[in-house]
């Protein structure tokens, strides 16, 4: 059996521009299949769509957890604000606290009276009085309104790190001497110096094993006295002794002399007829603690 020849070999065979034609239509065809073909095998690989799908899908969890972030971010600074607005009470309110229905207020103005002859930068009363920054501004705001706090631009010397000193222009604070009620309430405010000495005695006592607490000086209005506070005791942790005597000078409105000493100290001053012991003990002054029980 003879094989069948192919159409395009037939055509050839008779010769002539039909039988080229016809060659060319046959190439044509085939050269118009091979693109269906790959289109085919394009349509059937699509690895790009499925990646899209999962990336899409693993971004959702990161959005979460963006979400969470920011949640306790906010629950943070809204915890932080509520405690930002509450004040350091230190030993309670007193008759003045009451008055003035402000403690932030009484201690800028304690501190102001003990302090009407000195200037003061931002920095310092903030430092000074241990108390919240935004309350201490709002109160010195009101009270400079009123005219009894005045302010004002001035240059002051600043010791350099590394030795010498250097002059800058800063903006002061001090009380205006010419108020209408300056003396009045001098008198008034600086009569009152502790709210609650209960309180000041449970805090001495968490400084050591105390023996002996005496209040002189500003506490009890003795200009003379060499010394405000005097503590004798053992065991006295140093760190919370500066501590308590910081947050007492800020209740005060000014820095105060402490002699601490421990008691075999005070025994042999006391023995010895020591001049600083005796007039402190024996002038005027208020003995909170005496567990010693030299009298």
């Amino acid at each position: 059996m003879k094989k069948k020849p192919k159409k395009g070999k037939k055509l050839l065979k008779k010769g002539g521009a039909k039988k080229r034609k016809a060659v060319k239509k046959l190439k044509f065809k085939a050269l118009k299949r091979k693109p269906k073909k790959i289109a085919k095998k394009k349509k059937a690989i699509k690895p790009k769509k499925k990646i899209r799908r999962v990336k899409k899908i693993s971004k959702k969890p990161k959005k979460i957890v963006k979400k969470s972030k920011i949640r306790k971010a906010r629950k943070s600074r809204k915890s932080s604000k509520i405690k930002a607005l509450k004040p350091r009470v230190y030993i309670g309110k007193g008759l003045l606290e009451q008055l003035f229905e402000s403690q932030p207020k009484v201690k800028v103005l304690k501190f102001f009276f003990r302090n009407f002859q000195d200037v003061f930068t931002l920095k310092q009363i903030f430092r000074r009085l241990r108390t919240n920054v935004s309350l201490v501004r709002r109160e010195i705001g009101k009270l400079e309104r009123l005219g009894l706090i005045k302010q004002k631009k001035v240059w002051l010397i600043f010791k350099k790190k590394r030795g010498g000193t250097r002059k800058e222009q800063k903006l002061v604070y001090c009380i205006n001497t010419d108020f209408d009620f300056f003396n009045e309430l001098k008198n008034l405010i600086l009569k009152s110096t502790i709210s609650s000495k209960e309180e000041l005695i449970n805090n001495v006592k968490k400084i050591g094993n105390i023996k002996i607490l005496a209040l002189s000086g500003i506490f009890t209005g003795d200009e003379t006295a060499k010394a405000d506070i005097l503590i004798v005791g053992d065991k006295i942790n140093s760190r919370k002794l500066n501590t308590f005597l910081k947050d007492l000078e800020a209740e005060a409105g000014k820095e105060l002399n402490c002699s601490a000493m421990s008691t075999r100290e005070f025994n042999y001053r006391y023995d010895m007829y020591d001049r600083f012991v005796r007039d402190l003990l024996t002038g005027k002054s208020e003995v909170l603690i005496n567990r010693i029980n030299l009298w």
